[in-house]
């Protein structure tokens, strides 16, 4: 059977799926033992040696290095939202289960949606309006009742998906500015020197002689900072970006697998229930636009 752009575009989608849970649960081992920044600095370090090693095997060391002075300011100024939106993640990664991470880490396309209607005037649509109000009676459902760590880790997940939306906003209005190999060695590699400092100053940062935990942080940076963001790219190159984010809400139920066959462990039935909500909100916001746009062509 000869494989089609389409399959091409939902394969790359499932990539990114898969290796953003992988990153979440080895991440949760490793917060076990470590702090947030000091696994931050080691995994943003392994990223951009990802790229790095990648850049020199194909032969485009040149590309990925060629930026100018004012790409560079750019790139820094992602890297401190980044670094802010991923250190609130991984403490509240630190707080409750993976999977129940990974469903409300879904916010973030739903503050993307309403920070570019802000700030770049994308009008949202009435698809979009009912796909956000099941959204919001899934956050309500799981923050019913909710422990102190839920509240906590809500919280902390509502203000990275914020920095992160953005930072996706801004990234938008220059996709085409940098070379996407130069844009990710380079963000990678001034979140390293951020976390690095930030762990200095605080005295939070420690060197691990474990090389399990080494490897695991490996794992980490390898998946989350490279092949998580490289296939949902890679995806909206085959396919339209509407079907590449349908997809790509399966990570929260491959999270939830992997944690209960690595880890032992689920949420509860509450935090699973609203988490569904969440999903299910936003795949009918991307189904009733597509019969939205299919109608009126």
């Amino acid at each position: 059977m000869p494989v089609t752009e389409r399959m091409k575009g939902d394969l790359w989608a499932i990539v990114s799926a898969v290796t953003t849970g992988c990153g979440l649960i080895a991440s949760k081992v490793v917060l076990r033992t470590l702090d947030p920044l000091t696994l931050n600095a080691y995994a943003f370090f392994f990223g951009s040696m990802v790229v790095l090693g990648e850049a020199v095997i194909s032969g485009n060391l040149a590309a990925t290095f060629r930026v100018t002075f004012r790409q560079l300011l750019f790139l820094t100024l992602l890297a401190f939202l980044f670094c802010g939106s991923l250190f609130c993640l991984m403490n509240a990664l630190n707080l409750v289960e993976p999977a129940t991470v990974s469903f409300l880490s879904r916010l973030e396309l739903v503050i993307t949606l309403i920070l570019a209607g802000f700030f770049l005037r994308e009008r949202i649509s009435i698809a979009e309006t009912i796909g956000l109000a099941v959204v919001v009676i899934g956050i309500l459902v799981m923050r019913y009742d909710a422990s102190v760590a839920l509240s906590k880790a809500m919280a902390l997940v509502v203000i990275s998906a914020i920095l992160s939306g953005i930072s996706e906003v801004i990234t938008k209005s220059r996709i085409d500015w940098i070379d996407f190999r130069a844009f990710v060695f380079y963000r990678n590699a001034i979140m390293t020197v951020l976390f690095i400092a930030a762990g200095l100053i605080s005295g939070r940062l420690v060197w691990v002689t474990d090389y399990k935990l080494v490897l695991l942080m490996a794992v980490v940076g390898f998946f989350m900072p490279y092949w998580g963001r490289l296939g949902y790219l890679k995806a909206m190159r085959y396919i339209k970006i509407s079907r590449a984010v349908i997809i790509v809400q399966c990570q929260p139920f491959l999270t939830a697998a992997l944690a209960l066959l690595i880890l032992g462990t689920l949420p509860p039935v509450r935090e699973m229930a609203g988490g569904l909500l969440i999903v299910g909100g936003i795949v009918l916001m991307r189904l009733l636009e597509n019969r939205a746009v299919r109608e009126t062509n």
